[in-house]
């Protein structure tokens, strides 16, 4: 009677979701999407997102291309082709609101309906411009100048679940590697998709054969995989699965590590993979980890206790899924490279499954971004758990549903050394901005009291803390990163500071020198102000282009080289 109530409702939502026309393809679809956009002085409320993708979906173009060649889609349907196609797609999606768009974080605003007489409102909805097929070396080289002109090197892979169809599923390639972006500080990566025949529908028969097909994927899945990291010059790949794409990328993956380590020999490349909301039995799960260990990879795990698509594929498929959180047991693995996070206190939906909180809620989507900064669990809204509540079992995180859903819960710092003690994360109040730093606060006893004699001095232990800090040109101010700088030092004294400030290779050397010396003096004028420092203690150095994080061609606007490096003298005083 269970099963039979959750298919209900499955059904319901399916047909209640298909009573309206959604408009997913731009009025004028067919040209590239920086030619619709309006421009007013290079200021628009529209973010123009190439998706790359590759499927093994029946793509039809009207003639055969050869490798050289790109064509426009006729159509791309849910057929299982047999074969591995490429090719990208133009993605009109609104700005988010803190860039001045109309857009929250997670959203997907979706037009209902006519379009409209007022071609400006177009600007507040989701469309596709454009959709290509391409040879392979014409998609090789179309990828390779776009992970160039973004200056990471690194692509954000998507592998939807069941029940997406083609044209969705760009769309949210489109926004997750807008929305796990900030602009100067981190780039999730040229966003690429790796899409399989869903049927696109909704129904228990639906979802049996989505299984089999999503098991037949893995093979072409396997191929891109080789073509992405083979040959594309990467140093970075991040991997997001949501539900059923999970079993495409278990499967993958496990054939595609057990010859990476000899087919990629003398290659660095990372890796970073979400697993959101797994559809994926979590034994067949837990016999791969072995291989995938050969990837190096860090692995998050996200799952949930109101997810109502996995309760109803638990029955279906008489196993426990990856992605239930199971009340307090959730699939662990003690390995420092896997965590698991239980998303449960955020992930209801109102009138929906509870199974895609992961690229719609903006609690989870602030802490996917701190995930692929490799961000610290403890610094992020997180609790820690242990299994079954058993202090002796193995140890999970779980969403802090008292903190206010928001990316500040994240640092958003890279550590670029290594910290030799991992408790030296604190909440910090040294920077308050009211009155005089606390070291400086005298206060009087009300009357004369019997003073102890005091013991010997404690000896302060004093470390280096190197944190980097990611800018804009365009829009630096020091004081926005205030709230890094807080994080950073932790409830340590700050003795002094060297700001170290870097540019990319745009302008010329002494331009760069120059621009790298404002910034540095802008940011020992946020120190002065706000900790208390003498001017002796705070030293800046610019360097201009002259130690590039990633080395680039003269003149090229590479967002990882635009950073600002402090290294704070701390100390922690040890009362033991």
């Amino acid at each position: 009677m269970q099963t039979v109530r959750i298919l209900s409702s499955l059904t319901a939502l399916a047909l209640m979701a298909a009573c309206t026309t959604v408009q997913m393809r731009h009025p004028d679809f067919g040209r590239n999407c920086t030619d619709l956009r309006p421009d007013n002085e290079g200021d628009t409320n529209v973010d123009c997102v190439t998706v790359f993708y590759g499927t093994n979906r029946t793509v039809l173009t009207s003639s055969p291309i050869n490798n050289t060649d790109e064509r426009d889609t006729l159509s791309v349907s849910p057929d299982n082709a047999g074969t591995l196609s490429l090719g990208r797609a133009d993605v009109w999606l609104p700005k988010l609101i803190e860039d001045g768009g109309t857009r929250d974080r997670g959203e997907t605003p979706q037009l209902k309906g006519d379009i409209p007489d007022d071609k400006d409102e177009l600007s507040k909805y989701v469309f596709l411009t454009r959709i290509t097929a391409n040879g392979k070396d014409r998609f090789i080289t179309d990828l390779q100048d776009a992970t160039y002109y973004d200056g990471d090197d690194s692509i954000l892979l998507f592998i939807h679940g069941f029940n997406v169809e083609f044209e969705p599923a760009l769309i949210r390639a489109a926004q997750l590697s807008t929305d796990l972006s900030r602009d100067g500080i981190f780039n999730a990566g040229t966003p690429v998709l790796f899409s399989w025949p869903s049927n696109g529908k909704m129904s228990m028969s639906y979802y049996m054969s989505d299984r089999d097909r999503s098991a037949a994927a893995a093979p072409h899945l396997e191929a891109f995989l080789d073509i992405l990291t083979k040959d594309i010059e990467i140093d970075r790949i991040n991997i997001i699965a949501h539900s059923m794409g999970n079993r495409v990328l278990t499967k993958a993956l496990e054939a595609y590590a057990r010859d990476y380590l000899s087919s990629n020999s003398g290659r660095e490349i990372e890796f970073r993979i979400i697993l959101a909301a797994a559809d994926v039995d979590s034994d067949i799960f837990d016999q791969t980890t072995g291989v995938l260990d050969n990837l190096g990879a860090d692995v998050t795990i996200y799952t949930s206790d109101k997810d109502r698509a996995l309760q109803v594929s638990s029955i279906l498929n008489q196993a426990r899924r990856l992605g239930d959180t199971n009340g307090n047991r959730p699939y662990i693995r003690e390995n420092d490279r896997y965590q698991t996070v239980d998303a449960t206190g955020v992930a209801t939906e109102l009138f929906g499954l509870g199974h895609g909180y992961y690229s719609t809620n903006p609690f989870v989507l602030g802490d996917m971004l701190c995930t692929l900064m490799e961000t610290d669990p403890n610094d992020r809204a997180l609790q820690r758990r242990r299994y079954a509540d058993d202090p002796n079992l193995p140890e999970y995180f779980q969403v802090d549903a008292a903190k206010t859903p928001s990316y500040q819960e994240c640092s958003l710092v890279r550590e670029t050394t290594p910290n030799q003690n991992p408790k030296l994360y604190f909440a910090s109040k040294t920077l308050t901005g009211a009155g005089p730093p606390p070291s400086m606060v005298i206060t009087q006893p009300a009357q004369s009291v019997e003073m102890t004699p005091p013991g010997p001095p404690v000896e302060p232990l004093t470390f280096i803390k190197s944190v980097t800090l990611y800018y804009n040109r365009e829009t630096y101010k020091a004081e926005r990163y205030e709230d890094q700088i807080v994080e950073a030092i932790g409830d340590n004294d700050l003795l002094s500071v060297t700001i170290r400030a870097h540019t990319d290779s745009v302008g010329t050397a002494a331009e760069n020198i120059a621009r790298s010396q404002a910034l540095a003096d802008e940011m020992r004028a946020l120190f002065l102000d706000r900790s208390g420092l003498s001017e002796d203690a705070i030293n800046t150095e610019a360097l201009g282009e002259t130690e590039l994080q990633i080395p680039t061609r003269d003149g090229f606007p590479a967002s990882a080289n635009r950073r600002i490096e402090l290294l704070l003298t701390l100390s922690i005083v040890d009362t033991y």
